[in-house]
């Protein structure tokens, strides 16, 4: 919803953070695969070739400097973590990362995630609308 806002490092950034965190709980859904294509074509770029093996996490947050970037990214990450409705155990430990960098508090998260539980129930509705 706010990725388009993103410079072109931070997209990438954030794309990597995306598909990291949807690797983190072992089990990558249609559901997240969806909204990472979704993210690409929102910020009008192809995917990137992801590599676990190749990633480091704080190298990537260290892409991004912007205060806002920050919370932008952690906003649109809340999706792909509530996108199965459940915060996994190993979700928590990357978004705790995440936010320690950033130098957000935890609290923070509990509003985004929030609101994003609330954006990805008015996608389901609206898609239940499309197929009425």
């Amino acid at each position: 919803m706010f990725l388009n806002r993103l410079n072109e490092t931070e997209k990438v950034a954030f794309l990597e953070l995306a598909h990291y965190m949807a690797r983190s709980d072992g089990n990558v859904s249609g559901i997240e695969e969806d909204m990472i294509s979704g993210f690409c074509m929102e910020m009008q770029i192809n995917d990137i070739e992801y590599d676990r093996s190749q990633f480091d996490i704080y190298s990537t947050l260290g892409k991004i400097k912007d205060k806002r970037s920050r919370k932008i990214v952690i906003l649109e990450i809340m999706a792909i973590i509530y996108a199965d409705n459940f915060l996994h155990e190993e979700e928590r430990k990357v978004l705790e990362k995440m936010l320690e960098e950033f130098d957000l508090s935890y609290h923070f998260s509990t509003v985004y995630g929030e609101w994003a539980k609330a954006m990805l129930a008015l996608h389901t509705q609206g898609n239940a609308l499309i197929e009425l």
